[in-house]
């Protein structure tokens, strides 16, 4: 039996490595890639992502909270 706070704590560190942890390799993949593609154009486009006045900044923002929030709730759920 896996134990929910590693999962969580894991997948708090970087979005996916909580359900390597539990078995969900799909899963896992899925949250890595789109935490990686999201901070790769955060710091890609940094000067322009910064801007906070820009809605595209709050975009990008908000989909790295997402992604991250959802991988947190995501594991702690799926874990048995």
């Amino acid at each position: 039996m896996k134990n929910k706070n590693i999962s969580v704590l894991l997948s708090l560190l970087l979005p996916g490595l909580g359900h390597f942890y539990i078995g969900k390799y799909i899963d896992g993949l899925v949250f890595l890639v789109g935490a990686v593609i999201l901070w790769l154009a955060l710091f890609y486009r940094s000067s322009y992502f910064m801007t906070f006045g820009k809605f595209q900044s709050f975009l990008v923002w908000g989909a790295i909270a997402f992604v991250y929030l959802y991988s947190l709730t995501d594991a702690y759920r799926k874990t048995e």
